[in-house]
């Protein structure tokens, strides 16, 4: 019985302080203001231990929001780049055509727009583990000058206890939202590089088209010199003929220019703006229409698409606000207060801080909340309705780009080659006329225009689907590049 009244009695005289593990310390008269405040600072020691660990083993880091972009697009991204730091996709043979693949990785690599955007999520990583973290105590001290006694006022906030765990929960779902919009960051990136690598293919071959051009017309200027020499033409043909020529001639010099723009946006894209004169591409990589069908396209979207899943996680925080919202007024602190002249020495008494709820109770907050959370679900069915009519009109862009590519490749090519050729040795034979052998030219060379025109436009709208559907998709029966 008489070691239970000494507990009291130490009970009694002391304070209990609580600490982020639940733990309690008794301060027995004695103690003095240096005792509380060192084990609040060794609490404190522990606590910011805690969190540098959090930081250090979070999941919400760069390198994991690079691991899913490339088990997206199906290429590995080094998690070793600093800022500066170049890699080149050229190896010793910089003649060598660029492959699309190593486009899109080498951009990955070094993009710097690309990897600033990546910071995002380590800035909302130490947002997460600042809302971890519990409200510093607060001391009032008075100052014993005279005859005036020492006080002092320990005060706890008690409601950071209590509301640390919401304050983490919107913090953590506000990292997911935002690796979740640097995934789909990443895949933006990847798409405007196929873009671009067709681009700089399509002018490529369109520049090797406007050389044929060339090459025929001024064949065809000098066979008319040959037959005005001979006395078989007007000189009104010929000089028709060497006017055409010089036009195709101009032609051909605007689209190699053409081409060394496409080259400096890619190498934009790539980070490698110094070396777009290295970057070689064979021909356009068209792609097969996807096995999937439109319905299975969609469905897959919906699944997986990371801006959708960035939409789902803003309502997740946006309810969670809310429900903070509630309690945003809450502030009630346990505290101790003392002085130094009692009548039985140094005195400490236990204190109590809280606010009133009678004319603020967050009203304003509340509703602001609540049509943030009402946005949030509109934007997240607004996302959706995207995600079914952009898979939608790239689906039927691929596949119309691929029916047209597939006509004029095997039937109208075919055909107006044939009659070039007769055309053309009916006019060294003097059988035909110029203006027919320059009509069939035309034919021929626009015909093979449209075909590069077609195959360009089902590559564009074969990124544009995997951009729809969230991830690169598969080849085809007929292999992943086919070649005009």
């Amino acid at each position: 019985m008489g070691g239970r009244n000494r507990a009291d009695q130490d009970h009694r005289a002391g304070i209990m302080i609580i600490f982020p593990r639940n733990n309690w310390v008794v301060v027995r008269r004695p103690a003095c203001l240096a005792t509380v405040l060192v084990l609040l600072f060794l609490s404190s020691g522990c606590m910011s231990t805690n969190s540098r660990h959090v930081a250090t083993s979070s999941r919400f880091s760069k390198s994991n929001v690079k691991r899913e972009i490339g088990s997206r697009v199906g290429t590995g991204v080094s998690n070793n780049r600093q800022p500066g730091d170049v890699t080149s996709p050229f190896g010793p043979h910089s003649d060598l055509p660029l492959a699309l693949d190593s486009a899109i990785q080498t951009a990955l690599q070094n993009n710097d727009a690309f990897h600033a955007t990546l910071a995002q999520i380590g800035m909302a990583d130490g947002d997460r583990i600042q809302a971890g973290l519990l409200t510093n105590p607060n001391v009032t001290t008075m100052i014993p000058v005279g005859v005036k006694q020492w006080e002092w006022t320990l005060y706890v906030p008690i409601e950071a206890f209590l509301l640390r765990p919401v304050r983490m929960a919107i913090a953590e779902k506000d990292c997911e939202r935002i690796a979740h919009q640097l995934v789909q960051t990443g895949m933006t990136l990847v798409r405007d590089v196929q873009l671009a690598y067709t681009n700089v293919a399509l002018a490529t071959e369109q520049h090797q088209l406007a050389l044929e051009n060339h090459s025929i017309r001024q064949e065809i200027a000098d066979l008319t010199e040959k037959r005005l020499n001979a006395g078989e033409i007007a000189e009104l043909e010929a000089i028709q003929a060497r006017v055409d020529s010089l036009n195709a001639k101009a032609d051909e010099a605007l689209l190699k220019q053409n081409v060394t723009i496409a080259r400096e946006q890619l190498a934009l894209l790539m980070g490698i703006p110094e070396q777009a004169d290295h970057i070689i591409v064979a021909s356009i990589p068209e792609f097969d229409a996807p096995t999937q069908s439109l319905e299975e396209l969609i469905e897959q979207g919906a699944a997986i698409r990371p801006d959708l899943q960035a939409a789902e996680w803003t309502v997740a925080a946006a309810d969670a606000r809310y429900q903070l919202s509630k309690k945003a007024w809450w502030m009630f602190s346990g505290g101790v207060d003392a002085n130094g002249s009692g009548e039985k020495g140094f005195e400490l008494g236990p204190a109590f801080r809280f606010d009133i709820p009678i004319f603020n109770k967050n009203e304003g907050g509340i509703a602001r909340a609540c049509a943030e959370l009402e946005a949030a679900k509109y934007n997240r069915d607004q996302v959706k309705d995207q995600i079914i009519n952009q898979v939608r009109v790239a689906f039927f862009q691929s596949r119309r780009a691929i029916e047209n590519f597939d006509s004029l490749n095997s039937e109208v090519l075919p055909s107006l080659e044939e009659a070039l050729g007769i055309a053309k040795k009916g006019f060294e034979d003097g059988g035909t006329s110029y203006l027919l052998v320059l009509q069939t030219t035309t034919q021929d060379i626009s015909a093979k225009s449209r075909i590069l025109d077609q195959a360009a436009a089902a590559c564009k709208a074969h990124a544009e689907l995997e951009l729809s559907c969230g991830r690169r998709l598969d080849p085809g029966p007929a292999g992943k590049f086919r070649k005009q």
